[in-house]
């Protein structure tokens, strides 16, 4: 059995494939931006404003493929990290989908629900 890693790496090397040199140089800047992002959301959850479901399963939704892609082109240095990061995504993506269940089929619910179609 393929893990969440392994079968994201595998559509991204299908679909996308390694960076080129250039590519990679920017993916690295985009990198720098997402490790600055999530050490801001930890500050602010240190500080008593824990960032929301959905603020930290956007980051990983941003930083997992950013980070995969990144790992075909350079897996000694970037494999690990994004292991991580898939599994916090997945991990972010069942608490999101844990808490519109507990809302139930409440009006929130189907406003957040709306409010995601768009993102698929």
């Amino acid at each position: 059995m393929n893990s969440d890693y392994e079968h994201t790496r595998d559509h991204i090397w299908a679909t996308r494939g390694p960076f080129t040199a250039a590519e990679q140089r920017a993916a690295e800047l985009e990198l720098a931006s997402l490790h600055a992002d999530g050490h801001l959301l930890h500050l602010r959850a240190s500080e008593g404003d824990p960032p929301t479901l959905e603020e930290w399963g956007t980051h990983y939704r941003r930083a997992a493929p950013l980070l995969v892609r990144l790992a075909l082109s350079n897996p000694g240095r970037y494999e690990e990290m994004a292991r991580v990061a898939v599994r916090k995504w997945s991990e972010a993506e069942q608490l999101e989908v844990t808490a519109i269940a507990a809302v139930g089929t409440g009006e929130d619910a189907e406003r957040w629900l709306a409010g995601k179609e768009g993102d698929a």
